[in-house]
């Protein structure tokens, strides 16, 4: 085609058919693979014309053709012909990189891709052509610049939405296969991939039944590998199922895009993991049975089907998908719960114990721990899809074994495994995916950074996501981390955060310089489409920034435990490029700052490395500077990081005093975010421990009385958000009675309110004469996992509960470490500092809080219309809250006799005490026999009355008799040695 000018090619767009057909073949010749000549004609304008032709404006659309139907057979006219050709190079110029996103937002181009003209066009390479423009968009997007007006988390706004997520799920859920047909559900599953980070995204995608779609592709893996389980079809057909076996997958599928994609659905949520599930096509050839193809089936419609379970503990005879699997040999014994993190922050009982006599200790328990306390009666199983992920990840390589290692964890993690399976991830699982890190980590030293092939960015997006996804498996796992450990997981991950911190290679522009080039002038007074962007950073760097974030969490992960894994993480030399990555630049954005934060929270559980490495390369200084971050994330976890920084053991705690980190602390206890207040004061808690006097009332003088008073009395976020939904309840029942003159239907918008859960209930069969009793135990637990996960009033009094924990353990650190007096009544710190929070406090203010930490709670009754049948609900006090107050008796009773009188007047709170010797948490029982030591101590002969007044006082309220029952009857030796030291010491003295 001979040369056109650029105002022909411009009149040609925006005549007949024919001719925008013509110039849109030359511009296609001209710009596809030269990116100087896609910056001429971008601002020649030719963006706006072509994107009019994608979806013309003038088109009028009725109720019938918003929604053309999809995929149905019609001729391809030279109007489809055109836009197919607009879409070619709509998806050439994004592929050109962030610089050509503001022109292709100013034309206007994603909304008119994303229109019904073109994913719900009736040609399928209409649809691909136009699937292949965002993923374009989205690619260039994952590295503009913070000035472009498309960014991932706004394309996901734009993508994520209920009228798209329609045609999304229309692309997923087609029935006939084709290389097109597989190509846009490929497309459409790594978009999901990549832009699904959200909560109320990942909402929309199961209550769409995208969920469910790609459950349904992930199952036509299994059907075309021939593992669907024996008999599958047999029950399948029975429980109704049977439409729900997919087709095989085609070799055009894609495993790792499907496999991604369910991951970023599920994140770390139990509902959404259930969900997966309960999908209809992962029962259907993943049924939950006792199948035995050795031996008959007792019912003529084989073995009955049984719904996964969480926290599974039932085995069955034969479980055929374990045969994929090579034998690891269980251990039959059962696991001891995993004990909290060990350091100062997150501390244990004495001498590294649980502190929990039995399972329902201190914290709130998690959504699924309340579910799976709820179901203990009815031993449940696990899912073969377990075992068959555990296959894949062994059987396939690069990012489809990657993305199927993520499912498994968010599964297991989620509570839908055994706990015997840890074993098959430690050996089966860890060792595997750390092989692949290494091999893929070596590889990636020798690529061609400037040339980005297909294979290139699959082993940068390995390397990428790799580490996180190991840090999410092996966190709260000491075996896990045992088996990454000794997989060398350690100096595989430091080589990866020194590699990034290397020099890197020499990285052009995205395009040449041209002598045609106008002046910035004359560009500045072009139209918006016609202008460029800022070019944004190259591939590479982007990669080494998210490197750094993955591989941060993950030598934190590695660190949470073990001393010795600390040491080894030290010895590789990292230690300054961990420092460094605290520092926020460009190189080092805000992802990477908390990750670095996360890292250095997990190495400072180490007395020594606290006391070493991380003093000697400064780690304070960054760590202090980020109080001050205006993200407030970065402070959140800034706050956290330091609460080991100002122990009484750290060099590093009287520098940060110096540089004023009490005035910080104080401030962000007084902030509005929850997560923030609660790492601040719990920091404040480790800052007066052991402190001076001096130091201890500046801390209650700078935090406020008043203000630490409100935050270990007061239901700061469950007030706030039960006046919030009382005033929305109230404008929205005036709003009905205004507006309507007639009752509503309540039971139907209930059902309305439900509809989450209609894309997984399969039909019944005619068969049976009573409705299915495992549909309604699916609804039960589905309704129960998302009621406990989404329900804002449950995480509001867990951030209360946590921050009046952190209060008292304050109060607690303020009167504790008293010096020993040979007088009983001379001033020690203790008693200066008790006689200090009387005085500021208030002496029975303080006593009273104290008391009412120990009562049964009322909270908020749920509101009923009309407000007469409501029925309030209780919460006992929380284990944590009890063990805190016994410990400010316990250090008061440490102190004068004085002091130890006043506790044993105060005989409401002594009776609260006296019905907490049975509490289940030994670290409770093992208090009040220290305060009741305590309380009947004897300082002197002078002491001697008031000792025997005390003693008799106690044994009156039953203590005596509670004693004694604590050393005869506990199971817990310490408690009972314990119980004979207070019974020894009461017993003389009256």
């Amino acid at each position: 085609m001979m040369a056109l000018d650029p105002q022909d090619v411009l009149a040609k767009l925006n005549a007949s058919t024919p001719e925008q057909i013509e110039a849109l073949g030359y511009l296609k010749n001209e710009v596809i693979g030269h990116v100087q000549k896609k910056e001429d004609w971008v601002q020649h304008g030719v963006l706006r014309p072509i994107v009019r032709i994608v979806a013309p404006q003038s088109y009028e659309t009725s109720e019938d053709d918003a929604r053309p139907p999809f995929l149905t057979l019609a001729t391809f006219t030279d109007e489809d012909n055109a836009k197919l050709q607009a879409l070619q190079l709509l998806a050439s110029f994004a592929n050109a990189g962030p610089a050509f996103l503001p022109p292709l937002h100013a034309a206007g181009a994603l909304p008119s891709v994303l229109s019904n003209y073109c994913l719900r066009s009736q040609h399928a390479q209409i649809i691909l052509a136009a699937l292949r423009v965002v993923r374009s968009i989205a690619t260039a997007a994952s590295y503009a610049p913070s000035s472009s007006p498309i960014s991932q988390s706004s394309l996901a706004d734009t993508l994520l939405t209920d009228s798209l997520l329609e045609s999304l799920y229309h692309i997923l859920s087609q029935r006939t296969s084709s290389l097109e047909s597989e190509t846009q559900a490929s497309i459409v599953a790594h978009l999901i991939k990549d832009l699904c980070r959200e909560e109320r995204h990942q909402s929309a995608l199961v209550s769409s039944g995208i969920l469910d779609a790609l459950a349904t592709k992930l199952a036509s893996f299994a059907v075309a590998e021939g593992q669907v389980l024996p008999r599958a079809e047999i029950i399948a057909r029975y429980e109704g199922l049977e439409d729900s076996i997919p087709a095989p997958a085609t070799s055009a599928s894609s495993l790792d895009g499907v496999l991604g994609a369910i991951a970023s659905i599920i994140g770390e949520s139990p509902f959404r993991a259930c969900k997966l599930l309960y999908s209809p096509s992962i029962l259907a050839i993943f049924p939950v049975a006792d199948i035995n193809p050795t031996q008959p089936s007792v019912s003529r419609f084989g073995p009955n089907m049984e719904l996964p379970g969480l926290r599974p503990t039932k085995h069955f005879e034969f479980e055929p998908m374990n045969l994929l699997l090579p034998n690891t040999q269980h251990h039959t014994a059962s696991h001891s719960a995993t004990p909290t993190p060990g350091a100062s922050r997150e501390g244990l009982g004495r001498n590294g114990r649980s502190t929990a006599k039995y399972q329902n200790s201190t914290a709130s328990p998690t959504p699924s721990e309340e579910t799976s306390a709820s179901n203990d009666d009815a031993e449940e199983a696990e899912s073969p899809l377990i075992p068959w992920l555990i296959y894949t990840i062994r059987s396939r390589s690069g990012n489809e074994m990657l993305m199927a290692t993520s499912v498994l964890t968010s599964l297991s993690k989620a509570g839908f495994s055994y706990k015997t399976r840890e074993t098959d991830l430690g050996l089966l699982v860890v060792p595997v995916l750390l092989r692949a890190l290494n091999d893929i980590g070596t590889k990636v030293k020798d690529i061609d950074y400037n040339n980005f092939d297909q294979e290139t960015i699959s082993m940068l997006n390995f390397i990428e996501e790799a580490p996180a996804i190991l840090a999410r498996l092996i966190t709260d796992s000491e075996s896990l981390q045992k088996a990454a450990f000794d997989c060398n997981a350690v100096k595989i991950l430091c080589k990866l955060l020194k590699d990034s911190y290397d020099t890197p290679p020499s990285l052009p522009k995205a395009w040449s310089w041209s002598p045609h080039n106008k002046s910035q002038d004359l560009i500045n007074e072009l139209p918006p489409e016609c202008r460029l962007g800022e070019e944004g950073q190259h591939r590479y760097l982007v990669h080494r920034i998210k490197v750094k974030k993955s591989v941060l969490k993950a030598i934190g992960a590695v660190a949470i435990f073990k001393d010795d894994y600390r040491k080894a993480i030290v010895e590789q030399d990292i230690i300054h490029h961990i420092v460094e990555s605290l520092t926020p630049s460009p190189d080092n954005p805000v992802p990477v700052v908390l990750a670095a934060c996360y890292t250095v929270r997990m190495l400072s559980r180490s007395v020594n490395i606290l006391r070493t490495a991380l003093v000697d390369h400064g780690v304070s200084t960054p760590l202090f500077q980020l109080l001050r971050h205006h993200d407030v994330d970065v402070r959140v976890a800034a706050a956290a990081s330091i609460c080991n920084l100002v122990m009484d053991f750290s060099p590093m705690r009287e520098t940060l005093v110096e540089a004023g980190i009490l005035k910080a602390l104080c401030e962000h206890a007084h902030s509005q975010n929850a997560a923030l207040r609660l790492n601040a004061l719990w920091a404040l808690k480790h800052l007066v421990h052991s402190a001076s006097v001096d130091l201890k009332k500046r801390a209650v003088e700078e935090l406020e009385s008043g203000w630490l008073v409100r935050l270990i009395c007061d239901d700061t976020e469950d007030d706030a958000l039960f006046s919030a939904k009382t005033r929305s309840e109230r404008e929205a029942a005036q709003d009905t009675l205004d507006d309507m003159d007639e009752d509503i239907d309540m039971g139907l918008a209930d059902d309305q309110s439900r509809n989450w859960l209609s894309t997984s209930f399969y039909k019944t069969p005619t068969t049976r004469g009573t409705p299915d009793v495992r549909m309604l135990r699916q609804a039960e637990a589905l309704e129960t996992l998302r009621e406990a996960e989404l329900n804002p009033i449950r995480k509001a009094r867990h951030d209360d509960l946590a921050i009046q924990e952190q209060g008292l353990g304050f109060i607690r650190n303020l009167i504790g470490g008293a010096h020993s007096s040979s007088n009983a009544d001379s001033p020690n710190d203790t008693t200066e500092m008790i006689d200090f929070l009387f005085s500021t406090l208030g002496q029975d203010q303080l006593f009273g809080i104290l008391a009412s930490k120990l009562r049964v709670k009322v909270l908020h009754p749920f509101s009923q219309r009309g407000g007469t049948n409501s029925e309030a609900r209780i919460l006992p006090p929380q284990t944590k809250i009890i063990e805190s107050v016994i410990y400010i008796l316990v250090h008061i009773a440490a102190s004068i006799p004085r002091h130890r009188q006043l506790v044993v007047s105060q005989t409401e709170l002594l009776k609260q005490l006296a019905k907490l010797f049975n509490n289940q948490d030994r670290e409770v029982r093992v208090a009040l026999c220290h305060l009741i030591n305590n309380l009947t101590w004897q300082d002197n002969a002078s002491d001697g009355p008031g000792c025997s007044q005390r003693a008799q006082e106690l044994k009156k309220l039953g203590f005596l008799t509670k004693l004694e029952a604590l050393k005869e009857g506990d199971d817990e030796l310490d408690v009972r040695e314990r119980a004979k030291s207070a019974l020894w010491q009461m017993k003389p003295a009256y």
